[in-house]
């Protein structure tokens, strides 16, 4: 027969154990990471009896944890999406807050800089409305520099964020690793015997390292959890670690780039195999945010000194000089790998082309390709890459010298530079081009109602000035107007009224101008040099009106409308990832209700079964009295 004094004490002390785990769940209730933990219970092995089996009392098959690797991955995934969005809105809104700003960002300046150009057409001979052109060119300038140093001093914190962030991730490695050793020595296997405190520390230190990038694990047999992220590169493989480390780019100095080293020592760039949490964040910053609002802002820096300095090439200051440059310019950026054997150089060859973008240009040894980095398209490119005929491709001209090899490699950033570099070149206020060096007039002799307009140097492609003018003399039996320089121009007053014609004026450039009206035989109209024309203000007017021309984007919009898109942009990026770091949020929460649902300590269930347990502790101890008394009967019987 079994022995019930045997039966009551398995109960009293399976049931201490319950009522020990309970209350180490309470004590637990708000450890992070804590799992709640469950006794599991059995029977033990009923004893044969001629009336049957009787059993023989109950034993403690395990203590595990309440725990779902589905649920847990699940809130790890939400964790990850969550952070990512909170680090990427928090840079980018700052970004909106500087480019969007009046005070802080171009808007302002530009407009201001403008209206200077406007008061110095009003009043052409006034050296005080040019001398204020000038400062607010200076300011204009200070600004593009301060909002691009603005912008580095953004990617210097992201990279330093990012040696941060490695640097987390690899401690958090290490433990893991270290705890799954641990683990590994405790014996267990297929969750039998599992010492649930150290799965819970390792479990806390994955949901930790979720917050800096999106990760998987995998399980093994012998305890140990392998944590990968990425596209499947191994950061912890069972007691092993790979580290991550941040470098600079091998194309840009003002890059950091992730890389992962193995315990091999072989090295892998992971920089664009991250995504989720802060650290995915902060490269999708870079890559989506930051990098495009500087060339965005390089480009309208670099449009606004080359059309202007066009511009106020072809006209002439208050002593009768031709323009110079009004702004320094500066080139595309093509930066080479670390690694390449041959040079290549870039030039921009029609600005209205060059995109806010930039590119990786490759060579396989074969050919040459060009990508676009924001969105992975290859870029057609014509030519054949040399002096004579150097690739053409989005605005650029790229001429590869010799020496080149598989493998090289290029980053073009046609426009980053633009606002660092941009300065006034102009210091004396009487070098403002203001006027047109060439006027035109009718001769006094005329006889028909034939006009001619003002008219405008269109191209420079020299520097001397017109010497000699220009007589053009109408016959009306041929509809041609002959040219004193030689060649003729056709004019039908019934259809060429208005319409632009051009004169090449060797040593200066093409005029170009309009007839109008109906010219008499022997008419005439002269092209002369427009000296003492200090009231002109034909190129200050042209100069003014850049500020609305479409120059930039394929001629479709102004140097305003670009800063004005680039504006747009940053702001919809920052509207739209507000949005999504509010729904991450909010995912995450509702994940991990779902997580405490199944792992949190419920302090009523808790108390709940505080009083069941007890209540069956004291049942049992009743057994065990009922069987002393069965025992001391027993003995009065027998004294």
């Amino acid at each position: 027969m079994p022995n019930i004094f045997n039966i009551g004490v398995s109960g009293l002390t399976t049931f201490q154990t319950r009522l020990a785990t309970t209350g180490n769940n309470i004590a637990n209730v708000n450890t992070e990471g804590y799992s709640r933990q469950q006794v599991d219970l059995s029977a033990l092995p009923s004893q044969y009896s001629s009336i049957g089996y009787i059993g023989s009392g109950v034993q403690v098959e395990n203590i595990r944890r309440s725990y779902d690797d589905f649920v847990s991955g699940r809130l790890r995934t939400a964790q990850s999406a969550a952070e990512e969005g909170k680090y990427l809105y928090s840079r980018a809104v700052q970004v909106d807050n500087v480019i969007a700003d009046p005070a802080a960002g171009l808007s302002t300046v530009l407009s201001d800089f403008f209206a200077a150009v406007n008061d110095v057409a009003d009043d052409p001979t006034s050296v005080p409305a040019r001398d204020v052109l000038l400062n607010q060119g200076e300011v204009l300038v200070s600004r593009f520099r301060s909002m691009d140093e603005y912008f580095n001093q953004l990617r210097a914190q992201a990279n330093t964020d990012m040696v941060s962030f490695a640097s987390e991730m690899n401690r958090l490695s290490t433990s893991i690793a270290e705890l799954n050793d641990r683990i590994q020595s405790s014996g267990t296997t297929n969750g039998q015997a599992a010492p649930n405190d150290l799965l819970d520390q390792r479990d806390r230190l994955i949901d930790e390292m979720s917050k800096y990038s999106n990760i998987n694990t995998v399980k093994q047999t012998d305890g140990h959890v392998n944590v990968f992220f990425g596209n499947g590169q191994a950061l912890v493989l069972g007691a092993r670690v790979n580290t991550l480390e941040v470098a600079n780019s091998p194309l840009t100095s003002d890059q950091r780039n992730l890389f992962l080293r193995s315990a091999d020592g072989s090295k892998e760039d992971v920089t664009d195999l991250i995504n989720g949490g802060r650290m995915g964040g902060l490269v999708r910053f870079q890559q989506e945010v930051l990098d495009p609002a500087q060339n965005s802002l390089g480009l309208v820096a670099v449009g606004m000194a080359r059309f202007f300095n066009e511009e106020h090439n072809t006209g002439t200051d208050l002593d009768g000089q031709l323009g110079n440059n009004f702004f320094s310019e500066t080139g595309p950026q093509l930066l080479g790998h670390i690694n390449n054997a041959g040079t290549a150089t870039a030039t921009f060859n029609d600005l209205a082309q060059v995109q806010a973008e930039e590119y990786d240009l490759r060579f396989d040894g074969t050919a040459w390709q060009m990508i676009r980095r924001s969105d992975n398209q290859l870029i057609p490119m014509t030519g054949a890459g040399t002096s004579a005929s150097p690739f053409i491709a989005e605005g650029v001209s790229i001429v590869i010298g010799p020496g080149a090899a598989a493998g090289d490699q290029y980053l073009l950033r046609p426009t980053r530079g633009g606002a660092a570099t941009i300065d006034v070149l102009i210091t004396d206020p009487r070098d403002v081009a203001a006027s047109d060096p060439i006027r035109t007039s009718a001769v006094n002799t005329n006889t028909g109602t034939g006009a001619i307009s003002a008219g405008n140097l269109e191209t420079r492609t020299g520097s001397t000035l017109l010497a000699t003018p220009i007589t053009m003399t109408y016959n009306a039996g041929t509809q041609l107007f002959s040219l004193s320089t030689g060649g003729t121009i056709a004019y039908n007053p019934a259809t060429d009224s208005g319409v632009a014609q051009t004169v090449a004026i060797a040593g200066l450039g093409n005029f170009g101008f309009s007839f109008s009206g109906t010219p008499n035989t022997g008419d005439q109209f002269v092209l002369s040099d427009n000296a003492g024309g200090v009231g002109d203000n034909r190129n200050a007017r042209r100069l003014a009106s850049l500020q609305t021309k479409n120059v930039l984007f394929g001629n479709d919009a102004s140097i305003t409308d670009a800063y004005g898109s680039a504006v747009a942009d940053v702001g919809t990026r920052t509207s739209r990832e507000e949005n999504i770091r509010d729904v991450q949020t909010q995912l995450l929460s509702r994940a991990q209700e779902v997580k405490d649902g199944v792992s949190g300590v419920n302090l009523d269930e808790e108390a709940a079964n505080l009083v069941q347990f007890q209540q069956a502790y004291q049942a049992s101890a009743q057994v065990i009295a009922a069987a002393n008394n069965m025992i001391d009967t027993l003995l009065g019987i027998v004294r």
